[in-house]
């Protein structure tokens, strides 16, 4: 599972190798032209155009092989790593916690804590779930990357160290705004 920060330096690192291919292929078929292209501020010709929609192509060629090589979200590709999903615990919920069985009532999930440690898991199955068959992530991995995990089950815990910081429900992922495209 990668963090946010990897993401956005996966982004940057693939915008950037996309830019470089795309003006040396450019350079290359300006120089392979004679040199005669001209497209800019002073003055543009046929020759400039055909550079400039060679550059256009192998850029964006080039950041759909980077996209596919690296797998980050479109949005922090194309913006070079500035828009970055969100990290896990920002859609955490937190979880509340029950100190025996019977204090259970039996809605929603809750958190079985034995001598101030979280063991289980309760109203996610239909009896007590070890924390263990609960897939877990800490809480800077990005949202984009825990789509897997939720098809083992429909919960996914956030960890910050050794605590349970709070659960993501799979319906969170459906929201706009999380960079999962």
């Amino acid at each position: 599972m990668r963090t946010v920060k990897e993401l956005r330096l996966a982004g940057l690192f693939a915008y950037l190798a996309a830019l470089v291919v795309g003006l040396l292929l450019s350079l290359l078929l300006h120089v392979l032209l004679g040199g005669g292209g001209r497209l800019g501020w002073e003055g543009f010709n046929f020759w400039g155009l055909v550079e400039g929609f060679f550059f256009l192509f192998a850029f964006t060629f080039t950041l759909y092989l980077a996209q596919q090589a690296v797998r980050v979200p479109c949005a922090t590709l194309l913006t070079a790593g500035l828009l970055a999903p969100k990290p896990a615990y920002r859609l955490a919920k937190p979880l509340p916690r029950v100190e025996a069985l019977e204090a259970y009532e039996g809605r929603g999930v809750a958190l079985l804590v034995q001598e101030g440690r979280p063991v289980a898991l309760l109203g996610l199955s239909d009896g007590v779930l070890p924390l263990e068959e609960v897939p877990g992530v800490e809480a800077e991995v990005a949202a984009s990357e825990l789509l897997p995990l939720f098809f083992r089950q429909p919960l996914v815990l956030v960890y910050r160290g050794e605590e349970v910081a709070g659960a993501i429900p799979r319906e969170a992922l459906d929201r706009p705004g999380l960079g999962l495209k």
